[in-house]
């Protein structure tokens, strides 16, 4: 929230954590710029939009989330379906060719100078390998890039 970004020196805080992904860009507008002026570091969860921008999920997985998964339980099923629709139109608009949804995602969210690192979920050791991977498509100057 802006009312504790604003605040965040002051009471002697380095970082915030955010929500912050390429379907979720709200903090771009007021939080980030606070950030910066107030030299704070900025952990951005979520990277992965739940999942979503992992691109694993089809339309027809909007009604198959569990109500103890947090897209079964927190997601409406017609938001399901538009997130959906909108990371296919991510993928076939930004993403490189030969590039894994996830590792792109992740390195979104790394592009924006207000973003020290991401935060995301992991379900076994090769997703742990591909998102440290992502690192190498972040740009050079920034902190969390692996070298070339």
């Amino acid at each position: 929230n802006l009312h504790q970004t604003e605040a965040a020196t002051k009471v002697g805080a380095a970082a915030i954590q955010v929500v912050y992904n390429r379907l979720d860009r709200k903090p771009e507008g007021r939080v980030f710029p606070a950030c910066l002026t107030q030299d704070l570091g900025v952990l951005a969860r979520v990277p992965l939009a739940s999942g979503f921008l992992a691109g694993k999920y089809t339309a027809a997985d909007a009604g198959s989330f569990p109500a103890d998964d947090v897209r079964g339980k927190w997601w409406k099923k017609e938001d399901i379906v538009a997130a959906i629709a909108q990371v296919e139109e991510i993928r076939k608009s930004e993403v490189p060719a030969g590039v894994e949804m996830a590792g792109w995602a992740l390195a979104w969210c790394l592009r924006h100078p207000a973003v020290t690192c991401v935060i995301p979920g992991l379900k076994s050791p090769a997703q742990a390998e591909s998102n440290a991977a992502a690192g190498a498509l972040a740009p050079q100057d920034h902190p969390q890039a692996l070298p070339a």
